[in-house]
């Protein structure tokens, strides 16, 4: 691969030119006499933007990239088998989950819904039961909410272009984007965090880029670079990159199919700009209670229709104990959420008689309902410790 030059190199831009910074701000000196189409606002700015992408532009659309991704592409059953469904299905479940936790529930998922109008017939409860342990319910709420539209409105098939997608529940351009280029083939690029990263390091941008300018950019540089031919390999090579070679700290820049038209592999580790993460998180306290009675029957309740794990089985969080109960044993686990740190403690009690108005039933019945993640791995806790069957 040849090497690119810099921005600032560049033949359109007038010869060389002193070092520019990253973002709108690289632009204000020089532009008035650069490009004669400058007026005001972000117009000008897009424009600028898809010059600067020219030079570059054949180095992100080589071939390299898609031999990389030919060579070191993981083996994924949603790569393998990519029907409409089973990507759609693939890429909620991996929102904000790895895909080593997808991995092995994805094929029992998809035997248990293997079609939009079976997910849609099963049932809601269904769907969380068996998303259980993946977290961010509200994914699984949306993926049953997009099975019973695709019933209702597109005769139980996925649409193939990425705006219609877009409009069902809980959709958002990334997924849209990925669906439409995967599975249909459409050419239209997508950004999530590793390509935000891979495209932010690749132009040398060190601008801000979580602010609406920043992901305007990012989009416009990505369907620029999509390639025509094979657009949903090139979209999954970029992720694969971001995920296995430019990662966020230690990138492996020497095995990177791009790195001779990389514009920031010397400064790597302040690009992409993103705002810092706060060091002290919210600690959040809660109670369970794991009640046990002769027949090795536990009691739970399901929660509201609204609020966190809506709908989902859990243990009871408040419960007096009376003067039979016998104490079992005693757990607790810490996890980490998104933006907070949840502290669960749990009690185990053997009572008589379970309390009235609440479900029961053998311990398998309620793990298979599908409470969240942290109140299962509490519930498991406490039959290691307290020898409930």
């Amino acid at each position: 691969m040849k090497p690119t030059k810099s921005l600032h190199e560049c033949s359109w831009f007038g010869g060389a030119q002193q070092p520019l910074q990253g973002g709108r701000e690289r632009f204000t000196q020089q532009q008035d006499s650069i490009f004669p189409w400058k007026n005001d606002g972000d117009a000008t700015y897009s424009q600028i933007m898809s010059a600067s992408t020219q030079e570059l532009q054949q180095d992100f659309k080589s071939d390299a990239l898609l031999a990389w991704y030919d060579d070191h592409r993981r083996r994924l059953p949603w790569r393998e088998e990519p029907s409409p469904w089973r990507v759609l299905v693939s890429e909620l479940m991996l929102q904000q989950t790895q895909v080593r936790t997808v991995l092995p529930r994805y094929e029992t998922f998809m035997e248990l819904f293997p079609s939009p109008a079976a997910m849609a017939e099963a049932g809601e409860e269904a769907v969380l039961g068996a998303w259980a342990g993946l977290g961010y319910y509200r994914r699984a709420r949306a993926l049953f909410a997009i099975s019973q539209r695709l019933v209702q409105d597109f005769s139980g098939e996925v649409p193939g272009d990425a705006k219609t997608l877009e409009q069902l529940p809980g959709v958002g351009a990334y997924t849209a984007g990925a669906v439409a280029s995967i599975a249909f083939g459409q050419v239209v690029g997508l950004v999530d965090g590793n390509v935000e990263r891979v495209l932010a390091r690749f132009m040398g941008e060190g601008s801000p880029l979580r602010n609406a300018a920043g992901q305007r950019l990012l989009w416009n540089w990505a369907n620029e670079f999509v390639d025509e031919e094979r657009p949903g390999d090139h979209n999954q090579a970029l992720m694969e990159l971001g995920a296995r070679v430019c990662r966020p700290v230690s990138p492996r820049c020497g095995e990177c199919p791009l790195h001779g038209g990389c514009q920031g592999d010397d400064k790597w580790s302040e690009i992409p700009n993103l705002p810092k993460r706060p060091e002290v998180v919210p600690v959040v306290e809660e109670n369970r209670y794991l009640l046990v009675d002769g027949s090795d029957h536990v009691a739970w309740r399901r929660r509201p229709e609204t609020g966190l794990y809506s709908k989902m089985v859990d243990l009871p969080e408040e419960w007096t104990p009376g003067v039979d109960a016998i104490l079992l044993g005693e757990a607790l686990i810490e996890r980490r959420l998104s933006h907070r740190l949840l502290r669960l403690k749990g009690r185990a009690f053997r009572v008589q008689s379970l309390p009235s108005g609440w479900e029961s039933g053998p311990v398998d019945d309620f793990l298979h309902a599908g409470p969240p993640k942290a109140v299962a791995l509490l519930f498991e806790e406490l039959r290691t410790h307290s020898e409930v069957c």
